[in-house]
């Protein structure tokens, strides 16, 4: 699994979740009348893609959408995306644009395909009829890079079209928008510029009031050939022109992403589906009345239009990702407060307090007195008396019975000792309780683990039972030392060989007497020795499984920090893209909501609540499965028990505001006002929806402005907008009604230029005139 990618995709989810949560308002986002986006040439392709997309997730009817891709390449498999393709043309570049319109009329197999597909796009449409509330009129969006040596079909696939739906619609309605790629890169951009301008020229005759067009394109599966024709008129209702530099010469950002979604925006402010259309306070869009105000008084007609589009939403994708990474800790958090116990507490839980070693130990020998007893009746070597008691304990065990005594002993004791210290498997049991009470208990699992058997840890488990171990081992010496000691010492000096002058006198006193409180003496202590090296080996062995699982939770550990360093990292990252005012306190003000729901959850639940199998369940059992579980499991929680709260169905500007001052309580930042945010907005919105296209006189005599907005008539930013230059605008301004609870967009409309106005058409001339004295052949027409 790619832990980056499931990020992403989780919250690119959200935030398409978050845009989607319109109210009543949603009906706002349908179009009235079928539209057919076309995309003539290869180099529309991304455009198909974008458009495709951005209409998807703007109207609640896009299903009914239907769309055409026209080039020398197959498209790629969309939802209603229908294709059609020549073969690419191996001429040279001299006579490139004019060898597409011959191969195009001399290929009856590819003419035939292109109006039988066309045909199935009709009855596409007739299928989707109950999506719109008309059916008498057919918008038709044809979009073509400027560039692209393809569109020297233009007028050939326009009225092919426009003949065809015009059987089924009493009103074809055509719009083109011209791509301008003005990045000079390359070796071949004289070339691609001389493309764009022989394109321009050919639309200027294309949009001249006595443009007429006339041919031989529609073909029956018989070969019966039929004429398509276009009567004296323009041959688009409107046309844009829309670069990736902006009327101020900067290039975009975001390249053509912006003109796509000005693309998706034009169409539905010309068609859309409103209940406010008599509105006269928000200005509904009239179509006629731009196109009368943008069309100069004073030529023919031949005027072009251009957009320029801006949105501002809250930055739902670091939003998604700093809540996930703050839950994440939380988690870890409470992980960490489960693991601080006592060492008491521990010990009681895996039954590992000092009273149950000892009842360990003891249980290998229920009656050590026994154990002794049975040495009692070993035979002994004949000695006197008076002889035994000069020798030392040691020459007195050899004395008597050489290796006897302590051959029995390991036989019948320490053999028997060995053998039920193995049989109990003290270690075996230990692992078996730290699995079932520690790994496998949802509250505690690795995390504990870790902490409680780590030495560094004071009060861990681990540093209690190696005091033990040691205190063990250092009686365990002494009580050797002192073994050693007693073995030198004379038989004489023991207080079971202290008798009378007369016991001796009167043989009261023998070897044989002396014998039992011998071997109770020396063994006993012997015994006791061997009970303490049972204890010793007993506490080492806890501690072996000890460290065993602490080395094991300790990879865990690793990898639930390089988990949280993923999740922060992301988090990060995502709000370094976003703008400074749109991503200011992100982090402090989310992780602030991320605790105080969290809390609230805690008291009406549990404070373990997380924990529940219906939760997160237990976290080091699904990391052992991999991180992806647990990140699986962390989102879910987080849509689930997070994102559902109210504090995260505020307005866009509300949420903006407060998190713009989520640290004005506790330090000395200048606390931002509603007005100066509003301000703020106001002027990005406007500024990045400068118009695409960079015309050498913007401020010309013929030059006409619309500018919409997109959000909601009631909100606080839409007033303010509306009153900001009141009484003294140059502009027609109005707003799309949609309830767009996360953010708001502003498309900037304006027409009125010609060809000869546009900087890459003056810029691009002398290019086109070269090769054309070069011999470069760019028209298949009187120009």
């Amino acid at each position: 699994m790619n832990i980056k990618g499931e990020l992403d995709s989780f919250s690119k989810r959200y935030a398409v979740q978050i845009d989607s949560m319109g109210s009543d308002g949603d009906e706002m986002r349908s179009i009235n009348h079928p539209i057919v986006f076309v995309f003539l040439g290869d180099h529309s392709a991304e455009a198909l893609e974008a458009v495709h997309g951005l209409n998807r997730t703007k109207w609640n009817n896009s299903a009914g959408v239907v769309y055409l891709q026209l080039g020398t390449k197959q498209t790629t498999a969309l939802d209603n995306v229908y294709s059609w393709s020549l073969p690419a043309a191996t001429e040279s570049k001299q006579t490139l644009r004019p060898s597409i319109r011959e191969q195009f009329y001399a290929d009856e197999a590819k003419l035939l395909e292109l109006n039988v597909t066309l045909r199935r796009m009709n009855s596409r449409i007739s299928e989707f009829g109950r999506m719109y509330t008309h059916l008498q009129r057919l918008n038709i969006a044809i979009v073509t890079r400027l560039d692209d040596p393809f569109n020297v079909l233009l007028p050939e696939i326009a009225v092919l079209m426009e003949t065809i739906f015009g059987e089924q619609f009493r009103s074809v309605v055509l719009d083109m928008y011209g791509l301008l790629e003005e990045k000079a890169v390359g070796d071949t951009f004289a070339f691609q510029s001389s493309l764009g301008v022989s394109f321009l020229r050919e639309l200027d005759l294309y949009q001249s009031r006595d443009y007429t067009f006339e041919g031989m394109l529609q073909l029956t599966g018989e070969g019966v050939l039929l004429p398509a024709a276009h009567a004296p008129s323009p041959l688009f209702d409107m046309v844009y022109l829309l670069s990736n530099k902006d009327e101020r010469g900067i290039f975009a950002e975001n390249g053509m992403q912006g003109n796509y979604e000005a693309i998706c925006n034009l169409n539905l402010l010309k068609n859309r589906k409103s209940n406010n259309e008599l509105d006269p306070q928000h200005a509904v869009y009239n179509n006629q009345h731009f196109k009368q105000n943008a069309t100069p008084s004073d030529g023919d007609g031949r005027s072009y239009a251009s957009a320029g589009f801006s949105k501002i939403t809250r930055p739902n994708q670091p939003v998604a990702l700093t809540v996930l990474y703050h839950v994440y800790r939380r988690l870890m958090e409470r992980m960490q407060e489960n693991a601080r116990m006592d060492r008491g507490s521990i010990q009681e839980l895996l039954e590992l307090e000092p009273h149950c070693w000892e009842h360990d130990i003891q249980s290998l020998l229920p009656d050590p007195q026994k154990a002794v007893e049975g040495m009692f009746s070993l035979l002994h070597s004949k000695i006197s008396l008076n002889e035994l008691m000069t020798l030392t304990l040691r020459q007195a065990e050899s004395a008597l019975y050489g290796g006897n005594a302590q051959s029995f002993f390991e036989t019948n004791v320490i053999r028997g000792l060995e053998k039920q210290f193995v049989e109990r498997n003290f270690a075996g049991r230990l692992k078996a309780r730290l699995e079932s009470k520690v790994i496998r208990n949802s509250l505690y699992g690795y995390y504990s683990a870790y902490l409680w058997t780590s030495y560094k840890e004071s009060g861990s488990l681990i540093s209690g039972i190696r005091e033990k171990a040691k205190e063990t081992a250092k009686l365990l010496e002494q009580g050797r030392a002192e073994l050693d000691q007693l073995y030198a010492e004379r038989v004489e000096q023991q207080s079971f060989a202290k008798t009378s002058l007369w016991d001796r006198l009167m043989n009261k006193t023998s070897v044989k007497g002396m014998t039992r409180p011998f071997l109770e003496l020396v063994y006993g202590m012997k015994l006791e020795l061997l009970l303490l090296e049972m204890k010793l080996r007993l506490l080492n062995a806890y501690l072996q499984e000890l460290e065993e699982l602490h080395d094991r939770a300790q990879s865990f550990i690793e990898r639930f920090r390089q988990l949280e360093k993923i999740l922060h990292e992301a988090s990060r990252g995502s709000i370094s893209v976003t703008s400074d005012y749109l991503g200011r306190n992100i982090n402090e003000y989310y992780g602030h909501a991320v605790q105080e729901i969290l809390t609230e959850l805690e008291s009406r639940r549990d404070l373990q609540f997380y924990f529940d199998d219906r939760q997160m369940g237990n976290i080091s059992l699904m990391l052992a499965e991999g991180e992806e579980q647990v990140l699986q499991r962390l989102m879910e929680i987080t849509r689930k028990e997070v994102f559902n709260h109210p504090l995260f169905n505020q307005t866009f500007e509300d949420e903006l505001l407060e998190r713009a001052n989520v640290t004005a309580g506790y330090d000395n930042r200048e606390v931002l006002s509603k007005e100066d945010l509003f301000r703020d907005l106001y002027s990005t919105l406007e500024n990045e929806a400068a118009i695409r296209a960079d015309v050498y006189n913007s401020t010309h005599k013929h030059r006409y402005v619309e500018k919409y907005f997109f959000g909601d008539f009631d909100s606080e930013f839409i007033r303010y907008a509306f009153a900001v230059d009141q009484g003294s605008r140059t502009y027609k301004l109005g707003c799309v009604q949609e309830m767009k609870r996360s953010g708001i967009e502003k498309l900037n409309v304006m027409g009125g230029f010609r060809v000869e106005d546009l900087m890459y058409y003056r810029n691009g001339k002398r290019y086109y005139d070269t090769y054309v004295q070069n011999g470069y052949m760019f028209h298949s027409m009187d120009i």
